[in-house]
């Protein structure tokens, strides 16, 4: 009977299952997509019902394109996005909407633990407080909702919150504790210290295990819900962002993994723990290995909105013929010269994360001439975008001096010509693995866990298949060095001006 492995990853917009067998290919593939709330200008809440009936619903869908239902499968993960925390009551009730890591209202109390405990939440927690992370968005309902806040009997987080509907385990994983800003990686253990910071009980917190340990089976009510074999191995899991980094076979020591989706990141592995003010530092999936994140927050999104700002003509056309307006788009950028004649585009269109954290910035394109047209405004978006994550880049290059190579993953990646000149500004190899997500890494994971693989160097080695490799050509990298630092001269000048118009525009 053929060997199968099953990862469920829950993103913010919709969960993921694959089945995979142990060369890596896919079996079967579901997704089913959720919401989230946005009762208010910056919140965003789930519900997490929603989850559990996406797990039955792209589980079941996965049994149902396979030939012999899940006959031959070894073991399961699911992974999901960090620092959601499910609070549960007494009674093992859920007492609220989950605030997720996109949710935006925890600003004031940020501000407040910075100013009063940033010193030492960045020294044990390794990274200062934003409003993404559970410590500050606890106290927050500490503060506004203290009935809700003193019913706390367990926190979990969002996969394990899932797996222990699966399972009936109380556990979490290193990657998960991190994202919280309540562990001390270091010493891999819950931080009294920054728990007493908002009065939150130790015993409240789940055990931590590592990410690809076995730490309990399906239960009955799950398989007749699904198909599941009844005590099927369930390992802890880990962060989306972990899984998908080992999916796209990013093991070693000095690997770049780029994600050219919505948003962008840049993130590189290492053998030690680099905290900085400017990255986000966590245990990797891989026992005694870190990954450092830098992220833009347009990416994808600014060549989407080049798309339905200046190409909606073509958009219309191509959507009647059935073709793809990215190639369009991309074709046309292919004809113009590398640097679009010093076209320049910053791709600060909802402001900026690495390395400069201002809301205020805004995009732009500096240089316009009566030479440039749209297939220049194309291009040098691509670069633009690129050039925005080598700026990333530089913060994590200060980490390893042995870089690697890069691992492109995302929807952007699928363009050729953005991957080349990814290469080009970076001045690295870039490869492009074909099976790049969450759910698919979690599955390889799943089969660390159970022995079916040694470790996870083998399934990177042995299971991610490159698609194809970008070799930078070294003279355009020259000429995108000359840029990027016009690029950097032009973000410094305006970033007043940017701050002056932006109390304009309240």
């Amino acid at each position: 009977m053929r060997k199968k492995l099953l990862g469920v990853d829950f993103g913010t917009g919709g969960c993921k299952a694959t089945v995979i067998d142990l060369t890596g290919n896919i079996l079967a593939t579901a997704f089913q997509e959720y919401s989230s709330e946005h009762r208010y200008p910056g919140w965003s809440e789930q519900d997490p019902k929603l989850w559990i009936g996406s797990l039955i619903y792209t589980i079941n869908s996965c049994r149902k394109q396979l030939n012999n239902n899940f006959s031959g499968i070894l073991s399961m993960a699911i992974t999901a996005s960090t620092h959601n925390a499910v609070l549960l009551d007494g009674n093992g009730e859920v007492i609220r909407n989950c605030i997720m890591w996109n949710d935006q209202r925890s600003g004031e109390q940020c501000k407040r633990l910075k100013e009063k405990y940033g010193d030492q939440i960045f020294e044990i927690g390794m990274q200062m407080p934003t409003p993404t992370w559970t410590l500050p968005q606890l106290l927050w309902i500490k503060e506004n909702e203290p009935e809700n806040y003193n019913r706390i009997s367990k926190l979990m987080f969002t996969k394990d919150y899932i797996r222990s509907f699966v399972t009936g385990d109380f556990c979490t994983d290193v990657v998960d504790a991190q994202g919280s800003l309540l562990f001390d990686a270091k010493n891999n253990r819950w931080s009294k210290e920054l728990c007493d910071i908002i009065s939150l009980p130790l015993e409240v917190l789940p055990p931590v295990k590592a990410s690809k340990e076995v730490v309990g089976y399906v239960q009955k009510k799950v398989s007749d819900l699904t198909g599941l074999p009844e005590s099927l191995p369930v390992i802890a899991g880990c962060s989306d962002t972990a899984a998908e980094d080992l999916s796209a076979g990013a093991v070693r020591s000095g690997q770049i993994i780029v994600k050219l989706a919505t948003a962008g990141n840049v993130n590189i592995i290492s053998d030690t723990s680099n905290p900085h003010k400017k990255t986000y530092t966590y245990p990797y999936s891989i026992e005694g290995m870190w990954y450092t994140v830098t992220a833009t927050n347009s990416s994808a999104a600014s060549y989407r909105w080049l798309r339905d700002s200046l190409y909606l003509t073509e958009k219309n056309i191509c959507e009647l013929k059935g073709e793809d307006i990215y190639i369009k788009m991309d074709n046309d950028a292919a004809l113009v010269e590398v640097g679009s004649k010093g076209l320049i585009f910053h791709p600060y269109l909802l402001g900026e994360r690495c390395p400069y954290f201002n809301t205020d910035f805004r995009g732009n394109y500096f240089g316009v001439s009566m030479i440039h047209d749209k297939k220049y405004f194309a291009r040098a978006l691509l670069e633009g975008v690129a050039y925005s994550l080598y700026d990333c880049f530089n913060v994590l290059s200060n980490f390893n001096k042995d870089i690697m190579d890069i691992r492109i993953i995302g929807g952007g990646a699928k363009s050729e010509l953005w991957c080349q000149i990814v290469s080009d500004v970076f001045g690295l190899e870039v490869k492009y693995p074909k099976n790049a997500e969450s759910s698919y890494g979690g599955a390889l994971l799943a089969g660390v866990g159970v022995g079916e693989f040694d470790n996870e160097i083998i399934v990177g080695d042995s299971c991610v298949q490159i698609v194809k490799t970008y070799l930078p050509n070294m003279e355009n990298h020259e000429k995108y060095m000359k840029f990027f630092s016009v690029y950097r001269e032009i973000t410094s000048a305006l970033k007043p001006i940017w701050e002056r118009v932006s109390i304009l525009r309240n």
